[in-house]
């Protein structure tokens, strides 16, 4: 486990680390869709949002053309078996969602400027969009309606909380982007996925 975890408890690490450009592409083996990926320290995160199809899975809007853009959109049942148990069936061969943990190592190699919002939240702000993350909006907990695409990002951890689950947003904020954690979004809002693995178990698919 890392030693630091810095969104949650305030700790600001303000150097960050390198982050570079794509240099990954594979394809997933169970419906052929191809992918990129760019290395955060000492993580791969993919650079397009996931697009597998699973019965919590859906689309914008119930539209195939903004999936093909923009992904398919996830609660937090599609991570978990009927007892509730964390199962990784969702991302690619040797690929995982991320934790908060992840999310948070991960912000820091994009080297933010933190501060707080007016009711106290946990503000980074980032110069480059590295990842590529895309503002594919959200689907709402109860199912029936969408909202924001284009304007935000909604993205999913594999962290369970007492108030729900966490998850990550991305909107833009003047030349820049803006980031902020959620730890108590309703485990039944569907948002995007970006799956990871470590560079050391990089694995390749042609």
């Amino acid at each position: 486990m890392r030693s630091f975890y810095f969104g949650l408890l305030g700790i600001f690490f303000l150097c960050g680390f390198t982050s570079t450009l794509p240099t990954t592409k594979f394809q997933d083996t169970r419906d052929g869709m191809g992918y990129s990926a760019v290395s955060i320290g000492d993580l791969q995160i993919m650079t397009n949002n996931l697009k597998f199809q699973n019965e919590f899975a859906y689309c914008y809007d119930n539209l195939e053309r903004y999936c093909n853009h923009f992904g398919q959109l996830y609660n937090y049942h599609s991570l978990v078996d009927n007892e509730g148990n964390l199962k990784n069936n969702i991302c690619p061969k040797a690929w995982k969602v991320p934790t908060l943990e992840d999310w948070e190592y991960m912000i820091l190699g994009m080297k933010p400027k933190v501060t707080r919002s007016k009711e106290g939240q946990l503000v980074y702000h980032v110069s480059e969009n590295y990842a590529r993350l895309q503002f594919g909006g959200f689907r709402s907990h109860e199912g029936q309606f969408y909202f924001n695409m284009g304007k935000e990002g909604h993205y999913m951890t594999s962290t369970e909380t007492y108030k729900g689950w966490a998850t990550i947003k991305i909107k833009r904020q003047g030349e820049g982007y803006d980031l902020t954690i959620s730890t108590d979004t309703d485990k039944n809002r569907a948002v995007s996925c970006r799956c990871i693995q470590n560079k050391e178990n990089l694995v390749q698919q042609n």
